[in-house]
């Protein structure tokens, strides 16, 4: 750990996935140098796409773990040999902060900094205990595994006052809220295709799972030839993908660059989000891609059994999971009256600028990571752009 305070404070970033392909991680790793903090980075590359060490956009990259792949059952042997060389990894480091994500990478954290003067800050954006429907021995030692790293955690991160349930309620004085916000994107505010009368644009990016409603919305494209569904991202499932290329109304891009991303949200009428609500998580869930989508003025689609809707009600639509008859009606609806959807997109994007914009965020990051490295001076300084102010951030990939 640096002892001098006049040199650079050094912030470890440990995740399971690969840089290039993780933009809340780069998102991060911005707002800290720009803070004049040094940040290096250790993950994983499920794809064996990167060599042992890498560069991306400045951020020195080691990857611990090759292969495994992406929701698969190889994972069950890949997370805890990462869990186990990330441990060994950190015994070997001394870095002044680690900021590290989920719980297969906040529990070696916790074990190997014992005993350590050196903070971590455990970044939680899924709840483990509440991904599946675990048996009674599993789902037991997940919660005593949480609850061991929220004790150790110098300052945990969540992306909202909802994820704060079971054992994170206990921990509740060291949690910072910091939403799933992007930064805002010169892509943001080009300007929006428009589209013939009657012909709607959905747009649905990310992780293309059957669980966030895909196979429901190819199942109701494939009945309306007047839509357009514009897919990118990532299908785990073969099959699916396979379905969305036999569609004929599908345009479908595969992973892109963020700022592409961010753009296309200008060329839909609407963004889709929808979670099956069988899984708990689901229900808490608090989405990159609304706010992508309120950073482009672009309304919403999501299920109304998600805790949230109230509010994503206001900057777009609602439906049933599972009923095809109700998207189906919901998307005709929105297409016959595109002056309703076009102020419920300007609504979300006031929301975005007032409320949900990364600048905002980071003063929250910043004063947490301040307080856990007290008596250190920077190497540079951070001025916090206005909220309004377009910030051109060059990321990753869409997740």
């Amino acid at each position: 750990m640096n002892s001098d305070a006049n040199q650079t404070i050094h912030i470890l970033l440990a995740s399971s996935a690969d840089a290039r392909e993780h933009n809340r991680m780069l998102k991060l790793y911005h707002t800290y140098t720009a803070a004049g903090y040094k940040v290096t980075f250790v993950g994983m590359d499920r794809l064996k796409k990167r060599n042992g060490r890498d560069l991306v956009d400045g951020l020195e990259c080691t990857y611990i773990v090759k292969g495994y792949g992406h929701s698969n059952w190889r994972l069950l042997i890949g997370y805890p040999v990462r869990m186990v060389r990330l441990f060994f990894y950190l015994l070997f480091r001394k870095p002044d902060l680690v900021h590290v994500f989920e719980l297969d990478g906040g529990l070696p954290t916790s074990l190997a900094l014992m005993g350590r003067s050196i903070p971590f800050v455990y970044d939680v954006q899924d709840n483990y205990e509440l991904r599946k429907k675990w048996p009674f021995p599993i789902k037991y030692m997940i919660r005593w595994a949480d609850r061991w790293v929220l004790r150790r955690a110098g300052g945990i991160i969540m992306p909202d006052e909802k994820r704060i349930v079971g054992v994170f309620a206990d921990a509740r004085d060291k949690i910072t809220i910091i939403p799933n916000c992007p930064p805002d994107a010169a892509a943001a505010s080009a300007p929006r295709v428009k589209h013939p009368a009657g012909r709607l644009t959905v747009l649905a990016m990310g992780q293309l799972h059957e669980n966030r409603g895909i196979e429901l919305l190819l199942d109701v494209a494939g009945k309306m030839p007047q839509l357009r569904l514009l897919m990118a991202g990532n299908f785990p499932d073969p099959r699916l993908e396979q379905k969305a290329r036999n569609t004929p109304n599908v345009e479908f891009r595969g992973w892109v660059p963020w700022e592409e991303a961010i753009a296309l949200g200008r060329e839909a009428d609407i963004v889709f989000a929808f979670y099956d609500p069988a899984y708990k998580v689901n229900l808490l869930a608090n989405a990159q891609k609304w706010f992508d989508a309120m950073m482009t003025g672009t309304p919403i689609l999501s299920n109304r059994e998600i805790a949230n809707a109230n509010w994503i009600q206001e900057i777009g639509y609602l439906c049933t999971y599972g009923d095809r008859e109700e998207l189906a009606q919901t998307l005709e609806w929105i297409s016959q009256r595109p002056e309703e959807a076009e102020a419920k997109g300007k609504c979300g994007r006031a929301l975005y600028e007032q409320k949900y914009n990364w600048p905002l965020m980071e003063q929250r990051l910043l004063k947490m990571v301040r307080h856990l490295t007290p008596g250190r001076e920077l190497s540079g300084s951070f001025e916090h752009p206005e909220p309004s102010r377009k910030t051109e951030v060059r990321q990753g990939r869409t997740i």
